[in-house]
């Protein structure tokens, strides 16, 4: 009897050690708490310092802290938006517009030339570390293409886009100004950068519910030269027919 005691109780003990056991692996895996970036402006302007010290995740944003909140965010997989950029000249301006679509690693472009044509351009990778792709371009409803084998480095040049990337690699004394501010109803990261040696200057707004870039704007010499606007973000994963060449077949397919 003792002998048969004393097998339950070894096993009962072993099986409780088990469990200890698993339950530290667990805490042990579990990730530390990340920057938390406020949802809104109230969250920003309205929390008293008692809540702020509650949350001591929640970055606020200065020069210094730019890079990690821009780190932070995180863009969609999967969007489409419409795209405008404009340019100013001394006695005159130009603008185009296109409409973007992402799905992956994949980018279409279809902008709208000055002579009413529209251009199609179809990239692989739309972030900076996958750089050096293709590019497939085609005007209108032709069926011929052209291969760039050495295309844009990235879909956002090509887009003509200023990158919040760009903003993330700002040296904090580069920067003059970095807080939250609304654009257009739209909760943003502003950061605002001083003249560089050829009295260019640069403003940008990050949208802190997705990620991308919501505009921009080049000063030079305190004059404005160049503007980015976006639409509102369309969340739903775009038609796969956008993707495919002018004949229906897959770029870069053998």
């Amino acid at each position: 009897l003792d002998k048969k005691r004393m097998a339950y109780f070894s096993s009962g003990f072993g099986i409780l050690l088990l469990v200890v056991v698993a339950l530290l692996a667990r805490s042990s895996r579990r990730e530390p708490a990340g920057i938390v970036l406020p949802d809104s402006p109230v969250d920003a302007e309205d929390m008293g310092m008692g809540q702020m010290e509650s949350r001591l995740s929640v970055l606020e944003i200065s020069p210094e802290t730019v890079r990690p909140a821009i780190t932070t965010l995180s863009r969609p997989v999967s969007y489409s938006r419409t795209q405008k950029v404009e340019t100013f000249w001394s006695g005159g301006s130009g603008q185009s517009i296109a409409q973007v679509s992402v799905s992956g690693s994949r980018t279409r472009i279809d902008t709208r030339m000055a002579d009413g044509s529209i251009r199609h351009t179809l990239l692989s990778g739309r972030q900076p570390e996958q750089t050096g792709t293709s590019a497939w371009i085609w005007y209108d409803s032709e069926t011929d293409w052209t291969l760039l084998r050495n295309g844009p480095p990235t879909a956002d040049f090509a887009g003509r886009m200023l990158t919040y990337e760009t903003v993330r690699d700002l040296p904090a004394e580069a920067i003059i100004a970095a807080d939250y501010r609304m654009k257009d109803n739209v909760y943003c990261i502003y950061v605002e950068t001083a003249p560089d040696g050829s009295g260019y200057g640069e403003r940008y707004w990050v949208s802190v519910a997705d990620g991308l870039l919501y505009a921009a704007e080049r000063t030079w010499n305190g004059g404005l030269v160049y503007r980015f606007t976006a639409s509102p973000l369309d969340a739903e994963l775009p038609e796969e027919s956008l993707f495919l060449l002018p004949d229906g077949s897959v770029p870069g397919a053998a």
